[in-house]
């Protein structure tokens, strides 16, 4: 009886870091409204004074892109715009974020439970295929837990890769207009080097 406790429990405490930690990759695909790098070239067609409410018409109504667009076009200048547009990039940065660290500590809470309960199996005299059924299921859920942080990690690089595409074609235009705005002087700087 204390045999099928023991591997009953390693199971369900592998299952259920398991399932915690596949929350992430499902949070990062969570954090965009859609495919944003086939947006990002079909906005690159348009002329660059259509790309922002274009934007907002083609993402879905409570996506982190229409809301880069709206809030990008109700800015009063450039530099606002800008503004608008780091504040909504640091937003989907910590989304993407969030929970990074949980499938690494789901891993290590797996291996480290299955560890106990084989020494408390053994301690209990339950014989060696209850340890060795108690040892691999804390390793699948190790196993299933670093393959989720392993996800979680990927998805989140591809959707910071395609929100910088992104930004690139809907903001492009702003970069020059706040570069323009900053400049003192048009009058170019002499340098101190000597010249050879």
């Amino acid at each position: 009886m204390s045999a099928a406790l023991f591997i009953a429990l390693s199971i369900a405490a592998s299952g259920a870091c398991a399932a915690i930690s596949w929350k992430h990759p499902a949070q990062v695909a969570r954090a965009t409204g859609g495919d944003l790098t086939a947006l990002a070239r079909s906005l690159r067609a348009l002329p660059a004074e259509a790309r922002l409410s274009e934007l907002a018409r083609r993402s879905p109504p409570e996506s982190w892109e229409r809301r880069l667009a709206l809030e990008v076009m109700s800015a009063a200048d450039p530099r606002a715009k800008i503004a608008a547009a780091n504040d909504l990039l640091a937003e989907l940065e910590q989304r993407l974020d969030v929970g990074a660290g949980w499938p690494r500590a789901a891993a290590r809470l797996s291996a480290l439970a299955a560890l106990l309960l084989a020494t408390l199996s053994f301690l209990a005299q339950a014989g060696p295929a209850a340890i060795a059924l108690v040892l691999v299921a804390g390793a699948a859920g190790a196993i299933a837990s670093a393959a989720a942080g392993r996800a979680g990690r990927a998805a989140a690089s591809r959707t910071r890769e395609a929100v910088d595409a992104l930004v690139g074609v809907a903001l492009g235009p702003l970069d020059g207009a706040a570069g323009a705005a900053r400049a003192p002087s048009a009058s170019p700087r002499r340098s101190r080097r000597a010249s050879p």
